[in-house]
Protein backbone atom coordinates (compact mmCIF):
# COMPACT_ATOMS: atom_id res chain seq x y z
CA UNK A 1 0.00 0.00 0.00
CA UNK A 2 2.95 2.26 1.19
CA UNK A 3 4.63 1.72 -2.32
CA UNK A 4 0.89 2.52 -3.96
CA UNK A 5 1.17 5.56 -1.87
CA UNK A 6 4.30 6.71 -3.01
CA UNK A 7 4.23 6.19 -6.90
CA UNK A 8 1.04 8.15 -6.85
CA UNK A 9 2.43 10.85 -5.14
CA UNK A 10 5.51 10.79 -7.51
CA UNK A 11 3.07 10.93 -10.64
CA UNK A 12 1.29 13.90 -8.90
CA UNK A 13 4.49 15.81 -8.68
CA UNK A 14 5.98 14.95 -11.92
CA UNK A 15 2.12 15.89 -13.62
CA UNK A 16 1.92 19.42 -11.52
CA UNK A 17 6.30 19.94 -12.50
CA UNK A 18 5.37 19.48 -15.89
CA UNK A 19 2.55 21.92 -15.26
CA UNK A 20 4.35 24.32 -13.96
CA UNK A 21 7.07 23.95 -16.83
CA UNK A 22 4.68 24.88 -19.29
CA UNK A 23 3.39 27.67 -17.31
CA UNK A 24 6.76 29.66 -17.20
CA UNK A 25 7.15 32.81 -19.09
CA UNK A 26 8.98 31.87 -22.13
CA UNK A 27 12.18 33.27 -23.12
CA UNK A 28 12.62 36.77 -24.25
CA UNK A 29 12.19 37.27 -27.98
CA UNK A 30 14.55 40.31 -29.25
CA UNK A 31 14.31 42.59 -32.33
CA UNK A 32 17.18 44.60 -32.83
CA UNK A 33 16.82 47.71 -34.79
CA UNK A 34 19.17 50.58 -36.25
CA UNK A 35 17.80 54.25 -36.80
CA UNK A 36 19.85 56.90 -37.62
CA UNK A 37 19.32 60.84 -37.43
CA UNK A 38 19.24 62.32 -40.73
CA UNK A 39 18.19 60.15 -43.94
CA UNK A 40 18.36 61.00 -47.84
CA UNK A 41 15.81 62.88 -49.13
CA UNK A 42 16.92 63.64 -52.52
CA UNK A 43 15.19 61.90 -55.61
CA UNK A 44 18.88 60.74 -57.24
CA UNK A 45 20.07 59.01 -53.77
CA UNK A 46 21.92 56.32 -54.17
CA UNK A 47 19.59 54.10 -50.98
CA UNK A 48 16.98 52.95 -53.82
CA UNK A 49 14.99 52.09 -50.81
CA UNK A 50 14.71 55.85 -50.17
CA UNK A 51 10.73 57.03 -49.66
CA UNK A 52 10.51 59.06 -52.73
CA UNK A 53 8.35 62.69 -52.11
CA UNK A 54 8.15 66.28 -53.49
CA UNK A 55 11.09 68.01 -53.27
CA UNK A 56 12.08 71.77 -53.08
CA UNK A 57 13.84 72.45 -55.99
CA UNK A 58 16.21 75.45 -56.91
CA UNK A 59 14.98 77.97 -59.31
CA UNK A 60 17.43 78.75 -62.07
CA UNK A 61 15.49 82.29 -63.16
CA UNK A 62 14.90 81.18 -67.09
CA UNK A 63 16.47 77.71 -67.47
CA UNK A 64 14.17 74.95 -66.27
CA UNK A 65 14.52 73.77 -62.79
CA UNK A 66 12.97 70.52 -63.34
CA UNK A 67 14.86 67.39 -61.64
CA UNK A 68 17.32 69.17 -59.09
CA UNK A 69 16.58 69.25 -55.95
CA UNK A 70 17.64 71.47 -53.26
CA UNK A 71 16.36 69.69 -49.94
CA UNK A 72 18.69 66.85 -49.52
CA UNK A 73 18.53 65.17 -46.31
CA UNK A 74 15.57 64.87 -43.79
CA UNK A 75 15.22 64.43 -39.87
CA UNK A 76 15.37 60.78 -38.86
CA UNK A 77 11.73 59.79 -36.67
CA UNK A 78 11.48 56.63 -34.47
CA UNK A 79 7.28 56.71 -35.14
CA UNK A 80 6.23 53.40 -33.30
CA UNK A 81 3.01 52.03 -34.73
CA UNK A 82 1.12 49.52 -32.17
CA UNK A 83 -1.80 48.45 -35.18
CA UNK A 84 -4.08 48.88 -32.41
CA UNK A 85 -4.49 49.38 -28.47
CA UNK A 86 -3.48 45.90 -27.77
CA UNK A 87 -0.24 46.33 -29.80
CA UNK A 88 -0.89 43.74 -32.58
CA UNK A 89 1.97 44.71 -34.46
CA UNK A 90 4.67 44.01 -32.14
CA UNK A 91 3.25 40.92 -30.58
CA UNK A 92 3.70 37.09 -32.17
CA UNK A 93 0.39 35.90 -30.94
CA UNK A 94 -1.10 38.35 -33.23
CA UNK A 95 0.34 37.48 -35.91
CA UNK A 96 -0.44 33.82 -35.35
CA UNK A 97 -4.07 34.67 -34.71
CA UNK A 98 -3.88 33.54 -31.13
CA UNK A 99 -5.97 35.40 -28.51
CA UNK A 100 -3.96 36.98 -25.96
CA UNK A 101 -4.09 39.89 -23.07
CA UNK A 102 -1.58 42.63 -22.51
CA UNK A 103 -0.14 42.63 -18.83
CA UNK A 104 1.69 45.32 -19.14
CA UNK A 105 4.22 48.11 -21.72
CA UNK A 106 7.19 49.73 -21.32
CA UNK A 107 9.35 51.75 -23.19
CA UNK A 108 13.05 52.62 -22.03
CA UNK A 109 14.68 55.61 -23.57
CA UNK A 110 18.46 55.25 -22.67
CA UNK A 111 21.29 57.81 -23.54
CA UNK A 112 25.21 57.24 -22.92
CA UNK A 113 27.47 59.28 -21.67
CA UNK A 114 29.98 61.31 -23.84
CA UNK A 115 33.24 63.08 -23.38
CA UNK A 116 32.21 65.94 -25.93
CA UNK A 117 29.34 68.30 -24.39
CA UNK A 118 28.02 66.26 -21.65
CA UNK A 119 26.49 69.09 -20.17
CA UNK A 120 24.39 69.63 -23.07
CA UNK A 121 23.82 65.89 -23.69
CA UNK A 122 23.97 64.28 -20.55
CA UNK A 123 23.81 60.11 -20.03
CA UNK A 124 19.91 60.15 -18.93
CA UNK A 125 16.80 57.16 -18.58
CA UNK A 126 13.38 58.49 -19.63
CA UNK A 127 10.92 55.72 -18.26
CA UNK A 128 7.49 55.31 -19.85
CA UNK A 129 4.82 52.51 -18.84
CA UNK A 130 1.38 51.57 -19.24
CA UNK A 131 -0.08 51.44 -23.23
CA UNK A 132 -1.77 54.88 -23.19
CA UNK A 133 1.54 56.62 -21.33
CA UNK A 134 4.08 55.40 -24.11
CA UNK A 135 5.22 58.26 -26.90
CA UNK A 136 5.09 57.05 -30.13
CA UNK A 137 6.90 59.58 -32.04
CA UNK A 138 10.29 60.36 -31.31
CA UNK A 139 12.34 62.64 -33.67
CA UNK A 140 16.29 61.67 -33.73
CA UNK A 141 18.17 64.65 -35.02
CA UNK A 142 19.45 65.79 -32.03
CA UNK A 143 19.67 61.92 -30.61
CA UNK A 144 23.13 60.87 -29.81
CA UNK A 145 24.52 58.03 -31.07
CA UNK A 146 24.21 55.05 -28.89
CA UNK A 147 21.08 56.02 -27.53
CA UNK A 148 18.36 52.91 -27.21
CA UNK A 149 14.68 53.14 -27.10
CA UNK A 150 13.34 49.90 -25.80
CA UNK A 151 9.94 48.82 -25.84
CA UNK A 152 8.53 45.92 -23.58
CA UNK A 153 5.57 43.98 -23.98
CA UNK A 154 4.54 41.39 -21.40
CA UNK A 155 1.20 39.00 -22.74
CA UNK A 156 -0.84 36.21 -22.15
CA UNK A 157 -2.41 33.64 -23.95
CA UNK A 158 -5.54 31.76 -23.10
CA UNK A 159 -3.62 28.67 -24.57
CA UNK A 160 -0.25 26.99 -24.47
CA UNK A 161 1.81 29.32 -27.29
CA UNK A 162 5.15 28.33 -28.71
CA UNK A 163 6.51 31.99 -29.85
CA UNK A 164 9.51 30.56 -31.39
CA UNK A 165 12.04 32.74 -29.07
CA UNK A 166 15.82 32.17 -28.81
CA UNK A 167 17.11 28.89 -27.16
CA UNK A 168 14.75 26.24 -25.20
CA UNK A 169 11.70 27.65 -25.83
CA UNK A 170 8.67 25.87 -24.54
CA UNK A 171 5.17 26.30 -25.47
CA UNK A 172 3.72 29.14 -22.75
CA UNK A 173 1.01 31.16 -21.27
CA UNK A 174 3.11 34.11 -20.60
CA UNK A 175 5.36 35.69 -23.03
CA UNK A 176 7.68 38.82 -23.67
CA UNK A 177 8.54 40.68 -26.62
CA UNK A 178 11.30 43.14 -26.32
CA UNK A 179 11.62 45.43 -29.07
CA UNK A 180 14.77 47.81 -29.29
CA UNK A 181 15.93 50.64 -31.61
CA UNK A 182 19.35 51.76 -31.23
CA UNK A 183 20.51 55.48 -32.79
CA UNK A 184 23.69 55.01 -34.93
CA UNK A 185 25.89 57.04 -37.20
CA UNK A 186 28.82 56.73 -39.64
CA UNK A 187 30.40 58.71 -42.06
CA UNK A 188 27.94 58.92 -44.52
CA UNK A 189 25.14 59.54 -41.89
CA UNK A 190 27.13 62.17 -40.60
CA UNK A 191 27.28 63.86 -44.11
CA UNK A 192 23.67 64.00 -44.12
CA UNK A 193 23.70 65.76 -40.68
CA UNK A 194 25.58 68.38 -42.04
CA UNK A 195 23.10 68.52 -45.53
CA UNK A 196 19.98 69.28 -42.67
CA UNK A 197 21.98 71.56 -40.92
CA UNK A 198 22.74 73.25 -43.42
CA UNK A 199 18.68 73.21 -44.43
CA UNK A 200 16.69 73.46 -41.49
CA UNK A 201 16.28 77.12 -40.38
CA UNK A 202 17.89 79.04 -37.01
CA UNK A 203 16.19 82.20 -35.61
CA UNK A 204 13.77 84.47 -37.02
CA UNK A 205 16.08 85.49 -40.55
CA UNK A 206 15.58 81.56 -41.13
CA UNK A 207 19.27 81.25 -41.83
CA UNK A 208 20.39 77.84 -41.40
CA UNK A 209 21.91 76.14 -38.74
CA UNK A 210 25.04 75.93 -40.22
CA UNK A 211 25.34 79.95 -42.08
CA UNK A 212 29.04 79.67 -42.97
CA UNK A 213 28.76 78.42 -46.26
CA UNK A 214 32.54 77.97 -46.83
CA UNK A 215 32.72 76.27 -43.71
CA UNK A 216 29.63 74.10 -45.06
CA UNK A 217 31.33 72.92 -47.89
CA UNK A 218 34.86 72.73 -46.05
CA UNK A 219 33.19 70.38 -43.77
CA UNK A 220 31.65 68.48 -46.27
CA UNK A 221 34.98 67.69 -48.40
CA UNK A 222 36.75 66.65 -44.96
CA UNK A 223 33.85 64.17 -44.42
CA UNK A 224 34.18 62.72 -48.14
CA UNK A 225 38.07 62.65 -47.52
CA UNK A 226 37.63 60.63 -44.46
CA UNK A 227 35.46 58.57 -45.64
CA UNK A 228 37.63 57.78 -49.07
CA UNK A 229 40.43 57.16 -46.80
CA UNK A 230 38.66 54.98 -44.39
CA UNK A 231 37.48 52.94 -47.53
CA UNK A 232 40.90 52.30 -48.69
CA UNK A 233 42.00 50.94 -45.20
CA UNK A 234 44.22 53.99 -44.58
CA UNK A 235 42.39 54.84 -40.92
CA UNK A 236 45.31 57.05 -39.95
CA UNK A 237 44.32 59.34 -42.48
CA UNK A 238 40.85 59.22 -42.12
CA UNK A 239 41.29 60.31 -38.22
CA UNK A 240 43.13 63.23 -39.09
CA UNK A 241 40.89 64.51 -41.51
CA UNK A 242 37.93 63.87 -38.79
CA UNK A 243 40.37 65.84 -36.00
CA UNK A 244 40.35 68.32 -38.46
CA UNK A 245 36.61 68.58 -38.68
CA UNK A 246 36.17 68.44 -35.38
CA UNK A 247 37.97 71.74 -34.78
CA UNK A 248 36.73 73.48 -37.04
CA UNK A 249 33.31 72.86 -35.43
CA UNK A 250 35.14 73.76 -32.50
CA UNK A 251 35.71 77.30 -33.51
CA UNK A 252 32.33 77.65 -35.38
CA UNK A 253 29.90 77.95 -32.91
CA UNK A 254 27.33 80.40 -32.76
CA UNK A 255 25.02 81.82 -29.69
CA UNK A 256 22.25 83.18 -32.01
CA UNK A 257 21.34 83.50 -34.91
CA UNK A 258 23.21 85.92 -37.12
CA UNK A 259 22.07 89.24 -37.33
CA UNK A 260 23.75 89.93 -40.92
CA UNK A 261 22.55 86.22 -42.52
CA UNK A 262 25.55 87.33 -45.79
CA UNK A 263 27.05 84.24 -46.04
CA UNK A 264 30.23 84.66 -44.76
CA UNK A 265 29.02 87.50 -42.84
CA UNK A 266 29.46 88.87 -38.86
CA UNK A 267 28.63 86.08 -36.63
CA UNK A 268 27.70 83.06 -39.18
CA UNK A 269 28.62 79.78 -38.37
CA UNK A 270 27.35 76.94 -36.26
CA UNK A 271 24.37 76.89 -34.11
CA UNK A 272 24.80 76.00 -30.13
CA UNK A 273 21.83 76.54 -28.08
CA UNK A 274 19.91 75.08 -25.83
CA UNK A 275 17.45 74.42 -28.18
CA UNK A 276 19.42 74.29 -31.39
CA UNK A 277 23.06 72.44 -30.23
CA UNK A 278 23.73 71.51 -33.90
CA UNK A 279 27.40 72.13 -33.00
CA UNK A 280 27.78 70.00 -29.78
CA UNK A 281 25.83 67.14 -31.85
CA UNK A 282 28.67 67.13 -35.01
CA UNK A 283 31.56 66.85 -31.85
CA UNK A 284 29.37 63.79 -30.29
CA UNK A 285 29.18 62.37 -33.71
CA UNK A 286 33.04 62.44 -34.27
CA UNK A 287 33.82 60.91 -30.78
CA UNK A 288 31.09 58.00 -31.50
CA UNK A 289 32.86 57.50 -34.86
CA UNK A 290 36.93 57.86 -33.84
CA UNK A 291 35.73 55.34 -31.38
CA UNK A 292 33.43 52.74 -32.82
CA UNK A 293 34.58 53.13 -36.74
CA UNK A 294 37.56 51.31 -36.16
CA UNK A 295 38.87 54.72 -37.05
CA UNK A 296 40.24 55.50 -33.83
CA UNK A 297 42.29 58.77 -32.33
CA UNK A 298 45.39 59.79 -34.66
CA UNK A 299 48.70 58.18 -33.88
CA UNK A 300 46.60 55.01 -31.71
Amino acid sequence: MRRVIFLALVLTLAISACAMAARVTSTKIQHFNQVYQAYCANSICDDPTAPSCPQDQVFQGYLDPSGIDAITAAPGVLAIDPGGSTWPNFIQAAQAGISYTIKNTTLIKQTPEFVQCNDIFPSHRVPQQGTPNIRLWWPLMYEVPSTTFTLTILYGTPVLFDDDGAGPNPPSYVHVEEWIWHVDTDLDHLGLLLDLFHEVPFGKDEVPLISDEYLFEALKDKIEAANEAFEAGDTTTAAEYLTDFELEVMDACIPVSPSNPNPTGPGTGIAQTDENPACCKLLVDIEYILQNTGIGMPGK
